[in-house]
């Protein structure tokens, strides 16, 4: 459902493109559910970053079509050329290797959320490996924490399932975006729930290219990034 209703919605703005400057048939790129930056709910299809890639590509004039999909399989597939883009995700070390990051959209706020009181989760403390920790499977927090030898061994596939992990007492910590805790909590009526949270950091994120869509269109990022500039919403995280 997330694929159909996202191409849809994507795709009838392209059909109102009388004019492709940059000569490319039609940009292929995919994105995951993150609220309250791309998701679906109802049916359709939302957020405040796929609202300044819809109006990037409207002022480039240039046609485009985006799917949802989970994360491994959305990096994966721009690394084989099977994607021209993803989004909205943090650069990295191991990213640039095959791709090139947009100019910043979005920029998460990250705490670590917990049952009742908080717990020294942080790398400083000599037994944070002893604590059961997780974050949503193949995002950037998720492969941070992998690369920082923390404990997790959950794989959740969204915010919901990471939330549910929580509360269940799966695990002892999780990371997520403030705003995406909260719309968990609102969803599913845990507002009563005693949490507790430390934060963590900031993330910018933007949409990764892959380096072989732009060596076949060198001009391409700077036009994006010049055209997303004037389609920027205001950070409103804390």
């Amino acid at each position: 459902m997330w694929y159909r209703a996202f191409s849809y919605v994507l795709l009838v703005s392209s059909l109102f493109v009388t004019a492709n400057s940059l000569a490319i048939e039609r940009v292929r790129l995919a994105t995951h559910q993150v609220y309250p930056y791309h998701y679906v709910e109802n049916g359709k299809v939302y957020g405040d970053v796929i609202r300044q890639v819809k109006c990037a590509f409207n002022r480039m004039e240039t046609p485009f079509k985006a799917e949802f999909s989970d994360w491994v399989d959305v990096e994966l597939r721009l690394r084989t050329g099977q994607l021209d883009a993803i989004f909205a995700v943090a650069n990295s070390e191991r990213r640039s290797e095959f791709g090139e990051l947009s100019i910043p959209l979005a920029q998460k706020h990250l705490y670590w959320y917990f049952t009742g009181s908080k717990i020294d989760v942080a790398t400083t403390n000599p037994l944070y490996q002893k604590y059961k920790v997780a974050a949503d499977f193949g995002s950037d927090e998720w492969l941070t924490l992998k690369r920082q030898a923390y404990n997790v061994q959950k794989k959740p596939r969204d915010a919901e399932e990471l939330v549910q992990l929580l509360v269940s007492h799966e695990v002892d910590a999780i990371l997520l975006d403030e705003q995406e805790f909260s719309y968990e909590l609102s969803k599913h009526n845990l507002q009563s729930t005693r949490f507790s949270r430390q934060h963590y950091g900031k993330i910018a994120l933007g949409v990764l290219f892959s380096k072989a869509f732009l060596n076949e269109h060198p001009t391409f990022l700077q036009s994006f990034n010049t055209a997303a500039s004037n389609c920027l919403v205001q950070d409103t995280g804390n």
